[in-house]
């Protein structure tokens, strides 16, 4: 296919879902034997064969980190993370009690929670320069520049923004996280580009946030029925002299409560999901490689609603055991909607000179669920 004319996709994924099996259920296996110090390990390899299945103009990706790196990282982020705790707590009460004035020990808990917060926030964008830095193509790697405690706290005040404007600089926020995270990056010599247009997305910001408003207020006006009748309900069983609505039975009761977790989830999963692939044909619609390769994507909403319905379908029925196959489809949506325009000349490709961590994403998996894979 000639991609320098059209658009191709990115990646080509060719993973098959018995090989991640032969990966994950070992891998369950071990993590489970070893209280889950193997699981950095795990990652480690799920991450290999993924990276190996992952090709782009016909030459493979190679992920090039260890699990010794990310347990390394997750042990030095526990130890900064107590020692914040501690030093901000402790501290800070301490020096309260010299001068007589509790203020002192308020101020310190809440400096502390700030403190944890932008270690929060800079925590993806140490993670992205880490699996960049790891991320090889014909023997070139990605990396970053910038300092995840900035990023972190650019996110903070991003947060501050949104709250105090109850969620209504929710876009905003985002495409300026995205931009300095995006912009920061690069692969080899090139660099990766970013110019979001908040604008543009909050149309359909406005029309999710009211459609979520109007799924919360219509469901759970049944639902605080259902809850109240399971009031009187147990009320009734404590011996108390209640008279429940007609018709009214326990498993009935719990039907209902049921019925109304379950549209409460589909119907944001619902609302959630076309504004999910509108956001993420925007960004890949404005983001560029080295002037050289332009992104796109053709996800839409419906499909993205599909794959999240039945990966979480998947999941219950399995009770986790089929992550592989939830693992499976997504990279294959990932795959067959990320387009590029352009192509890059691997020959004029060279080598990243930012500065590579020593160590892997330890303060993501402290402080959040570690990130994909």
């Amino acid at each position: 296919m000639d991609m320098q004319n059209q658009a191709s996709p990115l990646f080509e994924y060719d993973g098959k879902i018995s090989q991640l099996y032969r990966i994950f259920l070992p891998n369950l296996l071990l993590t489970i034997i070893t209280l889950g110090i193997y699981r950095f390990w795990a990652a480690t390899k799920t991450r290999r064969y993924i990276w190996s299945r992952l090709s782009f103009q016909g030459e493979r990706f190679e992920y090039t980190g260890t699990g010794g790196e990310l347990l390394v990282g997750f042990l030095l982020a526990l130890v900064l993370v107590f020692v914040i705790i501690l030093f901000g707590i402790v501290g800070s009460a301490f020096v309260a009690h010299l001068i007589h004035h509790r203020g002192f020990a308020l101020l310190g808990v809440l400096i502390t929670y700030i403190v944890l917060l932008i270690l929060a926030g800079g925590a993806h964008f140490s993670a992205q320069r880490y699996r960049l830095s790891r991320t090889q193509w014909r023997g070139i790697h990605g990396g970053m520049q910038g300092s995840a405690w900035v990023y972190g706290a650019w996110f903070v005040l991003y947060l501050l923004c949104t709250v105090f404007t109850l969620g209504q600089l929710a876009p905003w926020a985002m495409v300026r996280l995205v931009e300095r995270a995006v912009n920061a990056s690069s692969f080899g010599n090139a660099r990766f580009n970013f110019h979001g247009q908040a604008s543009k997305l909050y149309l359909v910001f406005l029309g999710t946030f009211v459609a979520v408003l109007v799924i919360f207020a219509g469901v759970g006006t049944a639902g605080h029925g259902a809850f109240e009748t399971l009031k009187l309900l147990n009320a009734q069983h404590a011996g108390y002299p209640v008279t429940l609505p007609a018709g009214a039975t326990p498993v009935g009761i719990w039907r209902t409560i049921v019925a109304y977790y379950l549209l409460l989830i589909v119907g944001c999963l619902l609302i959630g999901s076309f504004y999910a692939a509108f956001v993420t044909r925007h960004i890949t619609s404005r983001s560029t490689l080295g002037g050289q390769l332009r992104f796109g994507s053709t996800i839409t909403g419906s499909r993205l609603l599909l794959l999240r319905l039945t990966n979480v379908l998947i999941a219950i029925v399995t009770l986790g055991l089929g992550y592989p196959i939830v693992l499976h489809r997504s990279l294959r949506l990932m795959a067959d909607t990320l387009t590029v325009n352009g192509g890059i000349d691997a020959d004029a490709l060279r080598q990243n000179t930012d500065h590579v961590p020593r160590t892997g994403e330890g303060m993501l998996n402290v402080l959040d669920h570690g990130g994909a894979f």
